[in-house]
């Protein structure tokens, strides 16, 4: 399997354009009939986290299940995500002293700038059920069901060792069951676990071992002709069904299709995908423009459109989207070069070098 994936990488850039531009058309005069058409497509993120586990086993799927490497594994995936998380968790923390002291004022600040939600946000488990809502950077929500996946992965390599495919695909139907007894529970259609943002660490986990099963399939088949636009149908196919409602199993499944093609086509000859090596830059930070977009958001359109300019004209909507779009895409690309990768360098030698003097037997392992 080649390392770079560039249809993966356009895809999640599309969903990280598409969660935003959602995001902000609350912001709208009349936002409820654009936002209703944005949300037929929220299992965009799904795709996320399922590409996101094809890419972590085809990674480190061949990794020895051991402490040492299990420790390995943690510290570099914390250095590649939490700068990201603390730089962007940093703005709205000090955004909620501003509130908390009385120099700004908000609405909602009690709950999603609620300081004792702090703690959860620093150690990612806001997303573990025990939150009663979105706090400060309010899409980290994914990053802490990214972290609880990444804790899980011993387990799936295990499995993947020891029951294979199959052990893998009841282990993927271990957790679809006890999220649907949960969902017995579910007051409204947004606790649902394929809406659920506040215990979505376990639709996370369910949709980054549906990537992991997805992976495995793919190196064991052969590649079809024309595989790369046949992924892109498959993904047109997959929309359709997300505006249709053809149901969450159906629409998950079509995706794993479209993830199995885009991954064959790039096997097969990964110079058909370099007409895409123009996206590239803007792609390789789709996770920053989604962990950024709020803090954007924040001063775009809390500040400057409710406050500054007053406006309420759809055309002046629309002519303003792009500038915070943009806006988002600078911001991403300089965090990414200036202050994740430094900070996540630094962070990765120091955890490494903490953890070789650690006599634990897990290091030993």
């Amino acid at each position: 399997m080649p390392q770079s994936y560039r249809l993966f990488s356009t895809w999640r850039l599309l969903a990280a354009l598409l969660v935003m531009a959602y995001h902000f058309c609350h912001y709208h005069a009349e936002p409820r009939p654009i936002v209703t058409w944005f949300e037929h497509m929220l299992p965009l993120l799904d795709m996320f986290f399922i590409m996101s586990g094809f890419l972590i086993f085809d990674r480190y799927g061949s990794m020895e299940n051991t402490g040492r490497n299990y420790l390995r594994f943690l510290i570099k995936r914390l250095a590649r995500l939490y700068p990201l998380h603390l730089f962007t968790l940093s703005v709205f923390v000090a955004f909620a002293l501003l509130v908390h002291f009385g120099v700004l004022n908000s609405q909602g600040a009690g709950d999603r700038y609620d300081l004792a939600a702090l703690p959860a946000n620093l150690l990612l488990v806001q997303a573990w059920g025990g939150s009663n809502g979105l706090s400060f950077n309010y899409v980290s929500w994914s990053l802490s069901g990214e972290w609880f996946a990444y804790l899980l992965f011993p387990l799936i390599l295990f499995v993947a060792g020891r029951g294979r495919q199959l052990g893998l695909v009841l282990l993927l139907a271990l957790m679809l069951l006890g999220l649907e007894y949960a969902d017995r529970h579910a007051e409204d259609k947004y606790d649902l676990w394929y809406y659920t943002k506040h215990w979505a660490a376990y639709r996370v986990a369910a949709d980054f071992l549906f990537g992991v099963i997805l992976c495995r399939a793919a190196r064991q088949l052969r590649v079809p002709p024309g595989a790369q636009w046949l992924a892109w149908a498959m993904l047109a196919a997959t929309f359709w069904a997300m505006f249709a409602e053809a149901g969450i199993y159906l629409t998950l499944a079509m995706f794993g299709v479209a993830i199995t093609l885009a991954a064959l086509s790039e096997r097969r000859d990964a110079n058909a995908t370099r007409w895409l090596d123009p996206l590239m830059p803007v792609a390789s930070v789709s996770f920053g423009v989604y962990l950024w977009h709020p803090v954007i958001e924040l001063f775009a359109y809390s500040l400057v459109w409710k406050r500054l300019m007053g406006a309420a004209d759809p055309v002046v909507f629309w002519l303003y989207l792009p500038l915070p779009m943009l806006a988002t895409i600078a911001v991403a690309m300089f965090s990414a070069r200036h202050l994740e990768r430094p900070t996540g360098k630094w962070l990765e030698k120091t955890l490494g070098e903490w953890a070789a003097r650690r006599p634990w037997r897990i290091l030993r392992t």
